[in-house]
């Protein structure tokens, strides 16, 4: 009882101190009350709260600028200052346009904050539910319908495409931002999208870097848009990239099998481990076998990976191409002919071996990223890709920079076999 009593006082309050300024909240009220029972809006463009918003503002510059004498009047340096008349100007808000009145000072030195100095659209919190939506993979067009439905605010597309691009200089700054010097592991691989390019869509590869910190953090390392699909030379633009923002040693790279990256790879950081992705070869191995093989082979090949040693797992392997002699030799030979970069792994203890040797770390990267991108059938230029992504995967950023676990253990093995090569970089 007593707190409902408080409540009505507040806005007995509230009301009065409106009808002092000369607003007539009696028939402000009737007028809204009456606009509400022929079924209009209290938001967007018609919305029957624009008055209030209106007054409400103003108000609060007024607060500003008093605020802002008093401060004043007790500073012996400053210059004598007063009111300086009234002005007018129209603002933009999510309730559509209103004119507000409002004073500035004689010197000039008053910096309002509810309306900055030649501002002419009110902060109401909505842009935050733009990039919300649009880091969800909606379009222009399905947040300005969302956002009517919801809350009954007209925008157009073109202002939520301005809230969009307004993000650039924060996705521009975090590809530009520099890198550790060291990394334990980076994942290597690509995606495609379809891209503007010269009036024509077309399918080119998104190079992701994906990497493991010496403090056992997972972090995206780039996001590279090339000129058409993967290639070599593409990855050696990206690792000079990162080369150039700061890094300067990497112990483990794992990718795929792409013709001539082992060799950029090996020239980029000389004394890095090169691994060939254990998940890509069994892909492509699982595209030579029989349905009703597929059980038996898995089980095979996963022993071929999981052995103790390399002689382990050759013995395995030759195992294998006994057991299918004459139908699978193709595996086998898959295998044979990648076989120094597949074995990289083994020299590894079991926990880092399993973080090593495949790329699922960034396989579930990417199934976030096509996740992103398959709901729509292209992007009108690189930058509005960027964007996309860099709000999407910021979103989902729990899903992918987890640490990793049991690292301490992990810490102890680098230490043992890198030595100084990776205690320098501990804090």
């Amino acid at each position: 009882m007593s707190t409902n009593f408080c409540k009505i006082g507040d806005m007995k309050k509230q009301e009065k101190k409106l009808e002092e300024g000369g607003f007539d909240f009696e028939s402000y009220q009737s007028a809204v009350v009456q606009g509400l029972m022929e079924g209009k809006g209290l938001l967007g463009e018609s919305g029957l709260l624009k008055p209030l918003i209106a007054r409400f503002v103003e108000k609060a510059l007024d607060a500003e600028l008093t605020h802002h004498l008093q401060e004043e009047s007790t500073n012996k340096d400053a210059l004598p200052n007063k009111r300086n008349g009234n002005r007018s100007k129209k603002i933009r808000t999510e309730s559509g346009e209103i004119e507000i009145n409002y004073s500035r000072d004689r010197t000039g030195t008053f910096e309002p904050i509810t309306v900055k100095k030649r501002q002419y659209e009110l902060a109401t919190g909505f842009d935050e539910q733009i990039l919300e939506l649009y880091a969800m993979s909606n379009s222009a067009s399905d947040i300005r319908l969302h956002l009517e439905k919801m809350y009954g605010v007209q925008m157009s597309e073109s202002r939520i495409s301005a809230v969009v691009n307004a993000t650039w200089s924060e996705v521009d700054a975090w590809h530009k931002r520099p890198l550790p010097a060291c990394y334990v592991v980076l994942f290597a691989d690509a995606v495609h999208v379809s891209v503007c390019r010269d009036g024509q869509y077309r399918k080119v590869a998104v190079y992701v870097l994906y990497a493991i910190t010496i403090e056992g953090k997972r972090d995206i390392v780039g996001l590279y848009v090339g000129q058409s699909g993967e290639s070599a030379t593409e990855w050696a633009r990206c690792l000079q990239d990162i080369k150039n923002r700061g890094v300067e040693d990497i112990f483990h790279i794992c990718s795929d099998g792409l013709n001539g990256l082992k060799q950029i790879l090996s020239e980029a950081f000389p004394q890095s481990s090169i691994q060939r992705c254990i998940v890509h070869k069994m892909r492509n191995c699982f595209r030579l076998v029989d349905e009703k093989d597929r059980k038996t082979v898995s089980r095979q090949l996963k022993e071929v990976y999981n052995a103790i040693n390399e002689a382990q797992a050759r013995q395995r392997l030759e195992d294998f191409g006994a057991y299918w002699k004459g139908k699978y030799d193709a595996i086998v030979h898959l295998w044979d002919k990648d076989w120094t970069e597949l074995m990289a792994c083994m020299q590894l203890s079991p926990a880092l071996k399993k973080i090593t040797y495949t790329n699922n770390a960034i396989e579930n990267l990417n199934r976030e990223i096509r996740r992103v991108t398959k709901t729509k059938g292209g992007w009108k230029s690189e930058k509005a890709l960027l964007i996309q992504l860099f709000l999407s995967l910021k979103r989902k950023a729990t899903s992918w920079n987890k640490k990793i676990h049991r690292w301490n253990a992990i810490q102890r093995e680098l230490v043992e076999k890198y030595g100084e090569r990776f205690t320098k970089h501990l804090s």
